[in-house]
Order: structure tokens, then C-alpha cells, then sequence
């Protein structure tokens, strides 16, 4: 490991001061300087020190005493923030897909202060800016430039109130009118709105639109995204036929202004159609090089899985912060001893350790997965924009895609545990909203719901690890991926006869043991998985209902009115007695 090269005017990681973690740091068996040297590298070190110190210099960012700010100062607050973000140019225009490390530094560095002002900032320039960038072509590139001078200022609208996984349920619609070469934005009715989009609430001026695309004659070519101007960036006021506002106070990140949308009949210029994957000529004809409609519709929900890799990221810096928290709380908070007189560490007891110390652990592997798969994203962004058609290009997007849907879940599930498993273990202090733990948890919450509920995700995973199994079987294709996460299932059938044999303690010990478990395990529940759906399928039903076979309790609401309150008492919108 190469030595830290530090300048003695401008220490890249400064001491720490002298107190009680001083004799907890002196027992470490590694110098802590040179593991973050190769954990971060030096060129990341200094960068995340510049935005630490120009956000502890900077009085707009002094942290609120006493009591809190309301919903609309903290919001107000949040976009003057966001604002001096590009002023202070941390990542220009050309960085941005240039330096991806120092992108997720950033969002990370973000994060770290306050996760409303990390997703107002991503969701301008990362998700916003990229749909346009990656979804777009030539001629809506003119925007860029606008998105980092906050001429304009975006958010990314998918989501609808009755519709949400299920994307290809969503109701807005987008009709070509030829005759003035523009299309027509329009919600059918309120359960069509968009809905929980971040930053439309109030802030926003324009938005990425998902809406199903229809030539003249009716015929509908699938979810397409547009570029739609929700507001007069002068004013902020509506712009005709668009209904805007704020959906009101949540359970976190109250900084970041969620927002609705309906649009009665909009016009739009033709070319604010997105169009890498699909466009329509002057005449109303449709035109795409994605003749497969699956693929096409993949495409168009491309930045999906960038936004759920992104919220890997959100989530593993959580679990780093409240591990940080409970763990130096932990080694300096004393409780009992052997004598009255004495008191230890409550870090030196084994259950201490038995709590905190597995989370610590998966910090660190989550965090390198989280990197690698961000990179890995890059590749395949790059590959898009260099109009890659290959095959492998995209079996590298499938695997993202199925990476990103079993990550989120498996890293937003570990974080939320360990949050609260690193709140119970501060005592009576992890309870006190001063040391933030409970606003880790409650800004945690939502990475397991949004882009994609953790539950329903899995199923997309599951989805692509059958469909090579079927690939497999059926035609003799071999199991294999650009980034080689599924090769090892190509052997599925050897693995399953394999057995343990360890006869020794040390044999348990050998890193090879879990990881060959896992494999097996992860072998024989696809196995019974794809066996059960087969017979399901012989037997006469659709896919759908294979998959869904044996879900219903029909007795639930009926159970349900057996407990529940009266509506008033239950004071609950969604959960209300007639369901309106």
C-alpha cells in the first residue's frame, strides 16, 4: 500500500482531536490513514475535504439550533442551498460523465449533510439532466447548459397516484397532432396524475414526462418520455393547462418538495419528444431501430436503474453514518465492571459487538459494491451513447438491471436494520433527535419504496435468473454475463450434488465455505422456483397467474373491520372504511 502523501499546510486527513476515542483509536492493529488512502484514493480524499469544508465555512449551511425549521423554510432553505452548490462548481459539465467516482463522492459528501439537499441537487442534474442527456439526442442538448446555470430547473415524472411498479399501467397520455406538429400532453383523470415527483412540488420548471405515445389513427406505441415545461421559470407560476403543487409534509427529507401534476391537453413542440429510442416524423410516422417492443420499453426506462443504483449508494452512506454514530458513542459510553468503582466500554461487551460490529461489516462490503456497480453503470451509459448494438451491450443492461433491482432492496433492508439495531444500542441517547438517528431512519425509509418497492423488485431479479434458466434448458444456451455475477449458475446441476465435508473447526473457518453454500442455495431455490412455475404452466395457466398462484386471502378485509376503528379515530386517508 503506497505511503499517504500529505502537504503539512493542507493535511488531506487530519488528526482527529485528543479525547475519550484516543485510547480506543491506539488499540487499532492498522494505521486508519492509509486504509482510507485504499479505500478511497488520494485524488476522492481531497475532493470530499474541499465540499466538507466549503459546507463548514459557508454560514448558509450552519446546522439549525433549538427548534426546527418549518416544512416551507426548510424548503426555501434547501433551494438556496442547492443553488450555491453550482456556484461553488464542484463537479462542472464536463466532469459530470467524465469522473463518476467524484460523482458518487459527491452524492455521497451530499448525503452525509443532509439527504434533501443531495436529492434536490440529484434530481436535477443525475436524473433530470441524464434522461435528457441518455434518452435525448442532439437537439435537446441545448438544455444541458441551462440545468447548470439553473435557468431551468428539472424533475423526473413516472410515477402516477394509481400507478407505480407498474409502469406500464401508467394512464398519461401523449397524442401527435400533425397539423401543428405537436404533441399533446393530457391526464385522463386524477388517478393519472403524476404523483411523489421530487422537486415538482415547487421548485421545478420543467420535466422529464413518461406518457404513452399515440400516432394519428389511435395507435399507441408504448411509455415514451417528453420534455415538458410545468412552469414560467420567471415567475414559477403554472403555465396553461398544467395543475401543480406540493403533496404536503412527509415522514423525511421535507427539504425536498414532492410534488403532483395533471395536464389538461398541453402542446408541446414535436421535438420535446425524448427520442433516442423512438421518434415521430413531421407527418406523424413512428420510427424506431428497437424493433422488439420489449426492448424498446426497457429503453425508455433505462435511467430507472440509475436512479436505483444511486439509491444504493444513498443507502450504504446511511448505515455509514449511524454505524459511526452507535460505535464511537459505544467506546466511550461506560456501564458496569468488576468493581463499583470501575466501568468499561459498553463496546467491550460481545453483545455490544454482536450488534453492531456484523453492520460495520456490511458497510464496507456494500459500500465496495455500491462503487462497482456504479462504475459499471457508466460502462453501459457510455456504451448507449455510442449507439452500441451489440449483444453483449444488452445482456450488460439485463444484468444490470437485475443487479440494481436485488441491490436497492438488499442494501435500502440492511441500512433500515442497522439503523434502528444502531439506535437501540445508543440507549436512551439514540432516542434523542439531536444525535440524528431517528432522521437516518426516517430519510432511510422511503429507498425502500421508491423506483421500484423493494418486494416487487426482487421479482425483476428473480424474472431475469429464470429466464437464463429457461435459456439454459430449453436451448442449451450457456449461463453467462459481461460482469459474470450469474456464471457460476451454469453449472447449477454439479453444484446441487455437492455436500459438505469440513470435519474441523478451521474448515468452517475458510472463506470458501459460505460463499459455496450460497451458491448452492441460491442453485436449489431457482430449481424449485422454475419447477413450480413449469407445472404451474402445464396445468393450464398464464404466466401471470403461475406466478401469482395461491396469493389471495379472501378473508383479509373482512378481518381487518374486525379491529379497526372507527375512520376518525383512524385518522388514515388510504386506510379509510369506504376507500375513497
Amino acid at each position: 500500500m503506497a505511503p499517504l502523501r500529505e502537504r503539512s499546510d493542507d493535511p488531506v486527513l487530519p488528526d482527529p482531536p485528543r479525547g475519550p476515542l484516543h485510547v480506543a483509536r491506539a488499540r487499532a492493529s492498522f494505521p486508519w490513514k492509509e486504509l482510507a488512502l485504499f479505500w478511497e484514493g488520494e485524488d476522492v480524499l481531497r475532493f470530499k475535504k474541499t465540499i466538507f469544508s466549503a459546507l463548514e465555512n459557508d454560514p448558509l449551511f450552519a446546522h439549525p439550533r433549538g427548534s426546527r425549521l418549518s416544512v416551507e423554510k426548510y424548503q426555501e432553505l434547501n433551494f438556496l442551498r442547492c443553488k450555491r452548490l453550482f456556484e461553488y462548481d464542484f463537479l462542472p459539465a464536463g466532469d459530470v460523465l467524465g469522473s463518476l467516482p467524484k460523482v458518487l463522492a459527491l452524492i455521497e459528501c451530499l448525503g452525509m449533510y443532509d439527504w434533501s439537499l443531495a436529492a434536490k441537487f440529484c434530481l436535477h442534474v443525475l436524473t433530470f439532466g441524464s434522461a435528457i442527456y441518455s434518452s435525448g439526442s442532439e437537439r435537446h442538448f441545448k438544455y444541458l447548459p441551462k440545468i447548470f446555470s439553473m435557468e431551468i430547473f428539472g424533475c423526473f415524472a413516472l410515477t402516477e397516484v394509481s400507478h407505480g411498479s407498474n409502469t406500464k399501467g401508467i394512464r398519461t397520455t401523449a397524442h401527435y397532432d400533425p397539423t401543428t406538429q405537436e404533441f399533446i400532453i393530457h391526464s385522463p383523470d386524477f388517478e393519472a396524475a403524476k404523483f411523489w415527483v421530487g422537486n415538482m412540488g415547487k421548485t421545478a420548471t420543467h420535466a422529464v414526462v413518461f406518457a404513452q405515445l399515440y400516432t394519428p389513427g389511435g395507435r399507441c406505441h408504448g411509455l415514451h418520455p417528453f420534455l415538458v415545461q410545468i412552469r414560467d421559470p420567471k415567475t414559477l407560476l403554472p403555465m396553461p393547462g398544467v395543475m401543480v403543487g406540493d403533496i404536503g409534509k412527509k415522514l423525511g427529507q421535507n427539504g425536498l418538495d414532492n410534488g403532483f401534476a395533471m395536464f389538461h391537453k398541453v402542446r408541446i413542440p414535436r421535438q420535446d419528444l425524448l427520442n433516442r429510442s423512438g421518434d415521430v416524423t413531421p407527418e406523424g410516422t413512428y420510427v424506431t431501430h428497437v424493433k422488439d417492443v420489449g426492448q424498446r420499453f426497457s429503453e425508455s426506462l433505462g435511467s430507472l436503474s440509475a436512479g436505483r443504483v444511486t439509491i444504493v449508494g444513498m443507502s450504504v452512506v446511511n448505515l455509514k453514518l449511524a454505524v459511526s454514530i452507535a460505535l464511537r458513542f459505544s467506546a466511550t459510553r461506560r456501564q458496569f465492571g468488576p468493581t463499583d468503582e470501575e466501568e468499561v466500554p459498553v463496546l467491550e461487551y460481545p453483545m455490544q459487538q454482536w450488534r453492531l460490529l456484523p453492520y460495520l461489516a456490511a458497510a464496507y462490503a456494500l459500500d465496495h459494491f455500491s462503487k462497482s456497480l456504479f462504475l459499471d453503470l457508466g460502462k453501459l451509459q457510455q456504451g448507449l451513447l455510442g449507439k452500441d448494438r451489440s449483444v453483449r451491450q444488452a445482456e450488460l443492461g439485463r444484468e444490470i438491471h437485475a443487479l440494481s433491482s436485488a441491490g436497492k432492496p438488499l442494501v435500502s433492508w440492511t441500512a433500515q436494520r442497522g439503523i434502528q439495531e444502531c439506535r437501540e444500542a445508543c440507549g436512551g441517547h439514540g432516542y434523542l433527535s439531536m444525535n440524528r438517528l431517528g432522521d437516518l431512519r426516517d430519510d432511510n425509509d422511503p429507498n425502500c419504496t421508491y423506483e421500484g418497492d423493494n418486494n416487487v423488485l426482487l421479482q425483476q431479479t428473480s424474472n431475469y435468473l429464470l429466464g437464463l434458466l429457461a435459456r439454459r434448458d430449453q436451448g442449451g444456451a450457456r449461463i453467462e454475463s459481461p460482469l459474470k455475477t450469474v456464471d457460476f449458475l451454469d453449472a447449477y446441476p454439479d453444484i446441487l450434488g455437492r455436500r459438505f465435508e469440513g470435519s474441523s473447526p478451521e474448515d468452517l473457518l475458510d472463506s470458501s465455505v459460505p460463499l459455496a453454500a450460497y451458491e448452492w442455495l441460491v442453485c436449489y431455490l431457482l430449481r424449485e422456483s422454475y419447477q413450480r412455475l413449469n407445472q404451474e404452466k402445464r396445468s393450464g395457466k398464464s404466466d401471470f397467474e403461475a406466478r401469482n398462484n395461491c396469493q389471495l386471502k379472501d378473508d383479509a378485509v373482512a378481518l381487518v373491520d374486525v379491529i379497526a376503528p372507527p375512520d376518525f379515530i383512524l385518522d388514515s386517508p388510504i386506510g379509510r372504511a369506504d376507500a375513497l
